[in-house]
């Protein structure tokens, strides 16, 4: 299977919802063990025809003789990678892209479908397609095609932010992902890697990957956590207002991120760690022991835990819609409606409920999540504490942006002995 079969699979498989592009590519690499250049290539192919999914259907409309298109899944995937590697990435010959392309159309899809996309590629040749020629208006209807996301997060981002904010936020989202570490206190007596660019963030040491980052060996380092300032930020800024705990439990905790945050901070509290599933179990097992750290583990629902005895500090990184990972996760801005965020409320609430109850005397819940969006983050935090009593002693908004940053949200919370 080559580079642009993947990239097309991939993302058929993020459109029926059954999985995520990086996790396809994932286990296409461990089959395939594609070069570095190849697994590179289909990277672009599949992120980008996810994420300017809006965009590339107006100009395959554009192109076709009818002047709007009615694709099946599968054929709508491939007209998206096809138009996505003639306007936006410039250096791949159209030669090239039109005799995959169809291939790929011959081996999938009806053959109906075929003479239909040689049509559609041959008019590629001879059109002015470029981002120039999107709608350029100031509507949501406009923004939602320009920069290819749905018009109603637009709308929220808009009534939330402004206009303005609203357009840096959407182009962060479709800008690359930089990849950065935090550097462990550990790591400050020893060589710093050469490679890594400093960043100025006096309260989480971070650094930025440079093109010489050898990511294999960084990621195996126990000096270094692969992770984006915005969450390393946060935590940071959460504990510097937090008294050190005896017992951390972190309810959602996989990949590990955060619950090593924690041991770094304090490092002299117990771990007590839970997730949902025996994956995810397994991916914080594999961290645990590469970063020579100590936690009891626990698999199910987080709203579901049991405890023995409770807790000083509840760290709770809730499932949510992504909202500011959108550069990281493209195929998550399609999944953000109303029926999913409201699922993802109620989902939040109960983590929440539950967390207070195993929350001790005097101790606190660190409640995070990857969205900025308010219905998930400070307008919830305000219904459960008019519910509970619980008090939000600190809240932090961060929004993506083009240095880089991922979007996020956190508050801590602090225990009312009126709940007891």
């Amino acid at each position: 299977m080559n580079s642009r079969e993947a990239a097309y699979l991939a993302l058929l498989t993020s459109l029926r919802h059954e999985g995520f592009i990086s996790q396809s590519l994932e286990q296409w690499q461990s089959q395939h063990r594609p070069t570095s250049a190849d697994f590179a290539f289909a990277q672009e192919i599949a992120f980008g025809s996810a994420r300017l999914a809006l965009s590339l259907d107006y100009f395959a409309a554009k192109l076709s003789s009818k002047g709007k298109l009615s694709l099946k899944l599968k054929e709508r995937a491939l007209v998206r990678t096809a138009i996505y590697q003639y306007v936006f990435m410039s250096r791949v010959p159209l030669y090239a892209i039109a005799n995959e392309t169809i291939e790929l159309a011959k081996k999938h899809c009806h053959y109906t479908f075929v003479s239909y996309l040689n049509a559609l590629l041959r008019q590629l040749s001879t059109s002015a397609l470029s981002e120039s020629s999107l709608p350029q208006g100031l509507a949501a209807e406009d923004l939602s095609i320009r920069y290819s996301y749905p018009s109603a997060f637009i709308s929220a981002l808009i009534a939330e932010y402004g206009l303005p904010t609203t357009l840096d936020i959407l182009q962060a989202g479709n800008t690359a992902p930089k990849t950065m570490a935090r550097i462990r206190p550990n790591a400050h007596d020893q060589e710093i890697n050469p490679h890594l660019l400093p960043i100025s963030n006096a309260i989480a040491p971070m650094a930025m990957l440079d093109s010489a980052t050898n990511l294999a060996n960084l990621a195996a380092s126990p000096n270094y956590y692969i992770q984006n300032i915005t969450p390393a930020t946060l935590v940071a800024e959460l504990a510097a207002q937090t008294k050190p705990p005896r017992q951390i439990l972190d309810l959602c905790a996989s990949p590990g991120g955060k619950l090593l945050a924690a041991h770094d901070q304090f490092p002299e509290a117990k771990l007590f760690a839970n997730d949902v599933s025996q994956e995810k179990i397994g991916r914080l097992s594999q961290n645990i022991s590469k970063y020579n750290i100590s936690a009891s583990l626990n698999c199910g629902p987080g709203e579901n835990y049991v405890a023995s005895h409770p807790f000083d500090l509840i760290i709770l990184d809730v499932p949510c819609s992504n909202s500011g990972v959108l550069n990281k996760r493209p195929e998550a801005r399609w999944r953000i409606t109303e029926e999913a965020l409201r699922e993802l409320e109620e989902k939040q609430m109960c983590l929440l409920t539950h967390a207070a109850s195993l929350l001790a005397l005097g101790g606190c819940i660190w409640y995070l999540t990857c969205s900025i969006l308010k219905q998930e983050n400070e307008k919830l935090i305000k219904k459960f504490c008019k519910k509970t009593g619980l008090k939000s002693e600190f809240s932090k908004t961060i929004l993506p942006n083009i240095s880089g940053w991922d979007g996020g949200f956190a508050c801590l919370l602090t225990f009312n002995s009126d709940l007891k």
